[in-house]
């Protein structure tokens, strides 16, 4: 995959054909690059939002638990689903993009330290991922079925249009029924450590 960006060269005649020159450099981007690692940075914040859960459950002097089974609407998964559910799409995915057939999805319990333990086991699923493994899996075609969407799909839509937005709608509605409830978090929790190797700590 590659990304494209154009700079308007302001700095000669102001005439339209100069202003509109463009300049274009192609910056490369892997399958592996735009899945695994983002994935497993949005893992970590969800593990932190289950301690973030259990901390206001205790605020609040709530049932131990009673967290786990809030909704953000009647028709929505129950925050522990989001977890479990989002757990097994990652493999579901990545499974696809590696040619494999996907596994079979977990039925986690609804409770902290199984759902922290089933988080715990994706990341290793993730970080077991070779980048050679997916390295085609932009040039390929994914056939989709229900309940999302029947059709199929090539490689570049398939991970920028279901894979990445399926796995942080997941990750957003957690965030949301933790601020639903009175929980203390904003943004910066949402966007977790951003301390790189790429550049300097977010602040």
């Amino acid at each position: 995959m590659r990304l494209f960006v154009s700079i308007i060269d302001l700095s000669g005649p102001t005439d339209v054909q100069t202003t509109n020159e463009r300049m274009e450099f192609g910056v490369s981007f892997s399958v592996y690059d735009i899945t695994v690692p983002v994935m497993v940075h949005g893992l970590n914040v969800m593990d932190d939002y289950l301690d973030h859960a259990q901390a206001l459950e205790r605020t609040k002097a709530f049932e131990p638990g009673r967290i786990l089974g809030e909704r953000l609407a009647p028709d929505m998964l129950t925050f522990g689903e989001q977890f479990s559910v989002g757990c097994n799409k990652v493999e579901a995915h990545m499974a696809k993009l590696m040619q494999h057939d996907p596994p079979a999805p977990s039925n986690t319990p609804m409770m902290y330290p199984a759902l922290k333990g089933r988080l715990l086991e994706t990341r290793g699923f993730l970080q077991n991922v070779q980048p050679d493994e997916i390295s085609g899996a932009q040039s390929h075609t994914y056939e989709l079925t229900p309940p999302i969407v029947r059709g199929w799909f090539g490689g570049e839509d398939y991970i920028r249009h279901l894979v990445l937005p399926d796995f942080f709608f997941h990750l957003s509605i957690a965030h949301a029924i933790l601020r639903h409830l009175g929980a203390k978090i904003g943004k910066r929790d949402y966007l977790g450590n951003l301390a790189q190797q790429s550049g300097g700590d977010y602040s």
